[in-house]
């Protein structure tokens, strides 16, 4: 076991803006807390289970767990990067450089989370997203989160976006066009 890795995998997933919209609406249930706490756990152990991992396959992992375990499809590309930083945690840690790792971490900011937007497709494909914060940038080691300027008011819903919401799936989506 790798203590720095451990602390890396904390802070990483703590930071993850995806995985704190689902803890923070209880996309889970009521132990939605439980299972990001879980997560750390689980992530690093996959790590040490499997050799030369690469970052989409992290991300699948994590993907899939967000999926399985908090009702949450993460369609931003953001379960890869994660995947990349904590790829990269993991190789420095084993090739001894933990000192580098906290210095990595020192840097990531504390104190309130990434804020974030949840985003409706209408029937059209058409992005609308409910009011944004002012725009934001934070860096998670190689990880760069930035919020999308404000759009307008999302569209009422329709029945089958009501009957989705019903069945308990939360779709996390990219907010840049591609």
């Amino acid at each position: 076991m790798l203590p720095t890795f451990r602390k890396a995998v904390e802070v990483t997933l703590s930071n993850w803006p995806a995985l704190q919209f689902a803890v923070q609406e209880r996309a889970g249930g009521a132990e939605s807390g439980a299972i990001a706490e879980w997560m750390v756990g689980v992530t690093e152990q996959y790590f040490y289970d499997n050799e030369d991992l690469e970052a989409e396959e992290v991300g699948d992992y994590l993907a899939t767990i967000m999926d399985q375990e908090l009702n949450t499809m993460v369609e931003d590309e953001s379960d890869e990067q994660i995947g990349r930083c904590l790829c990269d945690y993991y190789r420095l840690c084993v090739a001894g450089r933990d000192a580098q790792v906290l210095e990595e971490l020192a840097k990531i900011p504390t104190g309130p989370k990434v804020p974030c937007r949840v985003q409706d497709l209408t029937e059209e494909g058409e992005e609308q997203s409910d009011s944004q914060p002012p725009q934001l940038v934070e860096r998670l080691g190689d990880l760069q989160l930035a919020e999308a300027p404000p759009t307008a008011a999302p569209a009422p819903r329709t029945a089958e976006q009501l009957r989705e919401e019903a069945e308990g799936w939360t779709m996390v989506q990219n907010r840049r066009p591609k």
